[in-house]
């Protein structure tokens, strides 16, 4: 008999347990679906945004302002970026190092950049010229 007791004494948290489980898994949640789908895509693109804002991103454009002085470059497009070159800043031109000299305003641009200490973009890598055309996947 004191077999069928243990049994008993163990058999009752875990049905307790599982009940609790399965109520909280069945019960419908405050929101519906296409809300959680609305929220999860949002966190999504904020998870994104901070991503970028503490990594940094990338850029494509033209170069509008090259200011030497200052060392920045102002790129087109609508967020009409400021890059600041840094000592790190690797610039390249035909797949050959470049300097800042060697980049004229108007010119084509694209590379790299991350948020620096004083909250400027600083360029980590600027390449002078278009990108390479994307390659179109061959299909099998």
């Amino acid at each position: 008999m004191t077999g069928v007791k243990h049994m008993k004494a163990l058999f009752k948290p875990l049905f307790v347990t599982a009940l609790a489980a399965a109520i909280l898994l069945g019960a419908p949640a405050g929101s519906s679906a296409q809300d959680k789908k609305g929220e999860k895509g949002k966190d999504k693109a904020a998870e994104k945004g901070k991503d970028k804002a503490k990594g940094g991103g990338g850029f494509t454009g033209k170069a509008v302002a090259v200011d030497k002085a200052a060392k920045t470059v102002k790129l087109s497009g609508e967020k009409g970026r400021t890059l600041q070159v840094t000592a790190t800043t690797k610039i390249m031109k035909d797949g050959k190092p470049a300097s800042l000299d060697d980049l004229k305003d108007g010119d084509d641009v694209y590379g790299g950049y991350k948020p620096g200490a004083d909250g400027k973009l600083d360029a980590t890598t600027i390449n002078i010229g278009k990108p390479p055309a994307k390659k179109k996947e061959e299909k099998k």
